[in-house]
């Protein structure tokens, strides 16, 4: 059996897409929102407690959580304060360094982390800080960890990976396809999906990810 017959409609009724509003202001509104919303879950508290606690309205701290505000100085010292961690310790993922050769290495202990182990998923960033219209991640999975029971999309762009290690059962509109190691796809990154890893051992998977809306910008900023 070739691999593209393993790829196959799916009976089910069809999952509604969860279209996210809006991109992250930056990497680093990006990577604190992760450490808050890790933070929260952790002590098994909702947006609204926390919110209340701080004094904010729930919408801002869930655009915060998702990186689409940015924390003032206040609020931060609000959220680590209600946390029971220090300001220091919320921003130390978040931090960007700017790397070696101009931003253009990044060294090994110096990567950034998305920490989603409700989901049993972490995901290590490789871009270097001077790239702008790519990223390069790696997704470790835990047996049974998913991105959920629905479909998402994340903007645009294209999204090219390979498993590593295990296997990967990936959802892409209304059809499935189980990918095992040194298998490849890719996809846009507009395209309605999910995934989950459905076997017994821990899968790892590489993506590089582009970014034209960064690059769009990017040269909008060169522009006379």
């Amino acid at each position: 059996m070739s691999k593209s017959s393993s790829l196959r409609s799916i009976d089910a009724a069809p999952l509604k897409p969860v279209l996210l509003a809006g991109r992250p202001e930056s990497a680093v509104d990006l990577w604190l929102g992760q450490q808050l919303r890790q933070l929260r879950k952790q002590q098994g508290r909702s947006l609204a407690d926390v919110a209340r606690a701080c004094g904010m309205s729930l919408g801002l701290l869930s655009q915060i959580e998702r990186g689409l505000s940015s924390a003032s100085v206040k609020t931060l010292h609000q959220l680590a304060r209600e946390f029971g961690v220090s300001v220091n310790a919320l921003l130390r993922n978040a931090e960007h360094t700017e790397g070696e050769d101009g931003g253009r290495v990044a060294r090994a202990g110096t990567h950034r982390y998305i920490d989603l182990r409700e989901k049993g998923i972490v995901k290590e960033m490789y871009t270097p800080p001077a790239c702008r219209s790519m990223d390069l991640c790696r997704a470790t999975i835990e047996p049974g960890g998913s991105t959920g029971s629905e479909l998402f999309v994340t903007g645009q762009g294209e999204q090219i990976g390979v498993v590593l290690k295990g296997s990967l059962e990936l959802w892409v509109g209304d059809r499935v396809v189980l990918l095992k190691e040194g298998d490849s796809f890719c996809y846009a990154s507009s395209t309605p999906r999910r995934w989950r890893n459905p076997g017994s051992q821990t899968t790892e998977v590489i993506w590089a990810i582009s970014n034209i809306n960064q690059a769009a910008g990017d040269e909008t900023q060169r522009a006379p």
